[in-house]
């Protein structure tokens, strides 16, 4: 196995457990966790806005400190772990609202660390495409913990036992990538290549950070309650838990066909389609009640997610070239207070109004003023004239 295909599976699999667990594993398991412990549904959302708040948090602290990567990757590791095994150990509301609290706050040092060392060293070794791979991981994640969920739940798994299980499995995998995570580039060797011009990019960087504040609001509706609105839509209980990891597969697969997008459309193009996308799936879900609309809808909106953060990473490259380090933590940090705000909003909306359609227009609504955002561009500069203000701490 190659250098640079190793660090693309490591990113890949960082991403996966991350958001496919430490964030979004919570989505399939919470009419589990309703029907096990009465668990209500503003409850719910609070504990999907608790993960998201700690996620707004760990994502500052990266942007206000320069971490050491490493340990900040092995300690967001043992965190992610430990909360997921925690939840399955307890059914009082205070101490799971503090263990989604606690995996929030370390998948979003996993991911703007792991991001910022898997793109590094791709990009050193000149393979860029296996970003595609790393970017991947989070639908791959969802996938695998949505068909745990969905298969293991008929022959009798409780929602703890879910919980422990996925625990005991993602601290494996963090102990099969424990001595890499975070590891140097090695030393490149030999005639030193031309400098690269970097590209530019193709606007400014405030309507990049309102677009991805937005849109982390919108998608994080259908994102958190999708099993829900599924089985509120169709009334087939057994089906709804279906649903989530065809989210997450949808995800994986755009992100992945997105290699062969040609280079001459620009990263803004792709996030404005991507929240057209979105703006489509959230309609369908609110005038759909049959299994083809419903179907199509899951695949509109998971193949917009992780688009949109790649594109918006690469984007943020551009703006700052030299270490984007910074901006990507500004931008998962705004990122997190749309996603903080869009579940808790969404399921006291939903209980007001017996339905999630509410909440899902609003979503709409949201979304299509995000991609609204994208079409503000500004003439070509240097990227050194755009990148003033964020790259000026290193990271250790």
């Amino acid at each position: 196995m190659t250098r640079e295909l190793r660090t693309a599976l490591i990113g890949m699999t960082l991403l996966a457990l991350a958001l496919g667990i430490g964030r979004f594993v919570l989505t399939p398991l919470l009419p589990l966790m309703q029907a096990d412990s009465g668990l209500g549904l503003v409850a719910g959302g609070w504990l999907a806005s608790t993960n998201l708040l700690g996620y707004l948090l760990g994502a500052l602290a990266c942007a206000l400190w320069s971490l050491r990567p490493r340990a900040s990757l092995r300690a967001g590791a043992v965190a992610v772990v430990v909360a997921t095994l925690g939840m399955g150990l307890t059914t009082n509301i205070d101490a799971l609202l503090a263990w989604r609290f606690v995996a929030g706050v370390a998948s979003a040092v996993l991911v703007v660390y792991g991001i910022a060392w898997s793109m590094a060293r791709l990009r050193a070794g000149n393979h860029a495409l296996l970003e595609h791979l790393v970017f991947s991981g989070t639908g791959i994640g969802i996938v695998v913990s949505g068909v745990t969920v969905a298969v293991l739940h008929p022959l009798g798994a409780s929602s703890a036992e879910l919980w422990a299980g996925l625990g005991v499995v993602t601290g494996a995998l963090f102990g099969w990538m424990w001595r890499r995570m975070g590891e140097s580039s090695p030393t490149v060797t030999g005639k030193p290549s031309a400098p690269v011009q970097p590209t530019p990019p193709s606007g400014p960087a405030w309507p990049l950070l309102a677009m991805y504040g937005l849109l982390g609001f919108a998608y994080m509706i259908p994102a958190s309650f999708l099993p829900l609105i599924a089985g509120n839509q169709l009334h087939l209980p057994a089906l709804r838990e279906w649903f989530w990891p065809l989210f997450g597969l949808a995800t994986a697969a755009s992100t992945l066909a997105l290699r062969w997008l040609p280079a001459r459309i620009d990263n803004r193009t792709v996030l404005a389609a991507c929240a057209a996308s979105m703006v489509a799936g959230m309609v369908l879900c609110i005038i759909g009640h049959s299994i083809v609309t419903l179907l199509l809808a899951t695949i509109l909106i998971g193949s917009a997610c992780m688009p949109v953060v790649m594109y918006t990473m690469r984007e943020a490259q551009r703006l700052a070239p030299r270490n984007h380090v910074r901006l990507v933590a500004a931008l998962t940090a705004t990122f997190g207070v749309g996603q903080a705000a869009g579940p808790v909003f969404a399921a006291w909306l939903a209980a007001r109004s017996g339905s999630f359609n509410a909440a899902l227009a609003v979503g709409a609504i949201i979304a299509a003023i995000a991609m609204l955002c994208m079409l503000v561009r500004s003439p070509r500069r240097a990227p050194a004239q755009v990148a003033a203000g964020f790259e000026t701490t290193r990271c250790s």
